[in-house]
């Protein structure tokens, strides 16, 4: 019990630390992502009757809705733009040497 009360706690002070402030500096980005996932979901109901057209906005608006879930969840939220920034400032230093 005692492993899992520790994960816990690294749960809590992740979320305290990282998310909490994320989702108060990103709520527009939330907000777009939801529009965009709500408005994926509608499709049928608003191009009724034009395959063709509806084909092709339901791929662009998953196609978005994918590109901003994957870029806020990874880049932002999980601190990958972090990650990537110091490996290419490790890169720098290496190769200017």
């Amino acid at each position: 019990m005692g492993k899992l009360n520790t994960i816990w706690e690294k749960i809590k002070k992740w979320f305290k630390k990282t998310a909490v402030p994320w989702f108060k500096k990103g709520a527009i980005q939330i907000i777009n992502v939801l529009v965009i996932f709500f408005l994926y979901g509608q499709f049928d109901n608003l191009l009724d009757g034009q395959e063709i057209a509806l084909g092709f906005v339901t791929a662009i608006a998953g196609l978005w809705a994918f590109v901003l879930a994957g870029y806020w969840l990874f880049w932002k939220l999980l601190g990958m733009d972090k990650a990537v920034k110091a490996l290419i400032e490790q890169w720098k230093k290496k190769h200017k040497k």
